[in-house]
């Protein structure tokens, strides 16, 4: 059995990384669970579009907020996270966080079929 602990303790003691001065994907605790990278995340700024063909993303805010971006047939949805909010992504669908003032947060993502850009994808020639 492992146990990871995530109480308001020691989310309140995580380092938030400053995305504007990584040169690479920061250092983390991570762990698989059911064909998904887990992990806690914690920054302030606005990482790279993302998708996940392989299944859906759940992201669980920690501590802090964040606005995320989801992209899909039906169009551009954005909403306020705040800590305590559970979203789930689906997959296929370019996404994005913006954490402005800060966030912590727990994500599920599928292992296989990822793909990251910093281009807005819906500049991407098909």
């Amino acid at each position: 059995m492992k146990v990871y602990e995530l109480n308001p303790a020691t989310v309140s003691r995580m380092a938030r990384v400053d995305i504007a001065t990584l040169d690479r994907k920061p250092d983390g605790a991570m762990f698989e669970f059911h064909g998904c990278d887990c992990g806690v995340a914690s920054f302030v700024g606005q990482p790279p579009w993302e998708r996940h063909n392989g299944g859906d993303e759940l992201l669980h805010i920690l501590a802090g907020e964040c606005e995320l971006t989801v992209l899909s047939d039906g169009g551009e949805e954005s909403r306020l996270l705040h800590e305590g909010d559970v979203a789930v992504v689906p997959q296929g669908c370019w996404h994005r966080n913006n954490a402005a003032t800060g966030v912590t947060l727990l994500f599920m993502a599928p292992r296989e079929g990822g793909e990251n850009t910093w281009d807005d994808p819906r500049l991407q020639r098909p």
